[in-house]
């Protein structure tokens, strides 16, 4: 059982509209900012793979110019500690609210048949200064 499916378990994660990603993504790049995150690969081309663990988030974006639907996810508190990583061909956003114990949940399915998702501490835990 993957870590998406042991936390979320029949909790049904939200669909963001693609018409609202980037408003939505300015928003919860603002609301999780230096919160650590793991991001998980999973499915597609790889069965998992833990891309990226205790990160500091900086952020996260969509450029759906041409068609090209790609989503950005930014990591690290120094330039020296930067870490981005993009999924290519993104079909569906899906988010969980944060609760008590964790953070907010995000992920990104893409039109090959993975899913990258992005587990974060609540971001008072951990905050960074505001985003320029």
């Amino acid at each position: 059982m993957s870590n998406v499916e042991a936390l979320v378990g029949s909790i049904p994660m939200l669909t963001i509209p693609k018409e609202q990603w980037i408003t939505f993504l300015a928003d919860f790049t603002r609301r999780n900012r230096g919160a650590h995150a793991c991001i998980e690969v999973l499915g597609g081309e790889i069965v998992y793979q833990v891309q990226a663990e205790d990160k500091p988030f900086d952020g996260v974006s969509a450029d759906v110019k041409d068609g090209e639907h790609t989503i950005w996810l930014s990591f690290g508190a120094t330039p020296s500690d930067h870490l981005s990583h993009g999924v290519h061909g993104a079909v569906v956003l899906y988010t969980l609210p944060a609760s008590v114990n964790s953070g907010e949940v995000f992920a990104v399915g893409a039109n090959d048949g993975s899913k990258t998702v992005l587990y974060l501490s609540r971001p008072e835990d951990f905050a960074l200064p505001p985003a320029e």
